[in-house]
């Protein structure tokens, strides 16, 4: 008997560990996870919309510059309602020092971040492989083209919000994957001119990426709220699976 309880018990045991690891909608403010040594902290929003029971698409979103953060991009941009209403699951990393790549060394490491993340949230819930994005605005605009450079085979697109390809690219882009971009730049731009974005925008094309082209007339270095950007960020990520 004391053989058939403990079996019993353990069987039970089993399955409560299965019930609590299904995957649950909701947002997660701090999550965390050791990468490389260090700990990396993001955001994680998984909409009551989404059916977790089948393939979700993925969003990672890559926040600006210093007064940046997993905190404050989903305020101005608004994209847990668009994650919500076209049914994603978008996560936002914290980079370290508030600043995205620029450095070999941390290139390295954030690049190792995403590899990170994504094989993480793959293991948590159910993520089509064949529908993971990346976004930044600013300097995250900047690493998501990176991420799109070198991780060309694992994402179905990119989207950059006012960010410019990097000195990594200063002799083309040269992906393994000519992988689908969308571009927006403010007309106006103090910080970053929207000369950058129009020569992107060449540079793309000349290497046979597909690519749009947005740019917001009168605006300058923020969010395109007025001009329904996350509409038209979710409608080219739709039309473009890996």
């Amino acid at each position: 008997m004391s053989f058939l309880r403990s079996s019993t018990l353990l069987i039970m045991a089993l399955i409560g560990s299965f019930a609590a690891a299904e995957p649950k909608a909701g947002e997660y403010a701090n999550e965390s996870m050791a990468v490389g040594g260090s700990i990396r902290d993001y955001r994680l929003v998984v909409p009551k919309t989404i059916d977790l029971t089948k393939p979700a698409p993925l969003v990672i979103a890559f926040h600006g510059m210093l007064i940046d953060s997993k905190d404050v991009m989903p305020v101005y941009t608004k994209l847990n309602e668009t994650a919500q209403q076209h049914q994603f699951i978008i996560a936002y990393p914290n980079a370290v020092d508030k600043i995205w790549g620029f450095a070999p060394e941390k290139i390295k490491n954030d690049l190792a971040m995403f590899d990170a993340l994504l094989a993480k949230l793959s293991a948590e819930y159910k993520i089509d492989a064949d529908r993971i994005f990346v976004l930044g605005m600013s300097n995250g605009g900047y690493f998501a083209h990176l991420v799109g450079k070198e991780r060309s085979k694992t994402i179905a697109a990119v989207a950059s919000h006012s960010g410019p390809l990097g000195l990594q690219t200063l002799l083309g882009v040269k992906a393994d994957r000519k992988f689908p971009v969308l571009i927006v730049h403010g007309e106006k731009d103090p910080l970053l001119s929207v000369v950058f974005a129009r020569e992107n925008r060449d540079k793309y094309k000349k290497e046979g990426h597909v690519v749009k082209y947005v740019e917001l007339k009168g605006e300058g270095h923020t969010w395109g709220t007025k001009a329904n950007v996350n509409e038209t960020i979710w409608e080219f990520f739709a039309e473009h699976k890996r």
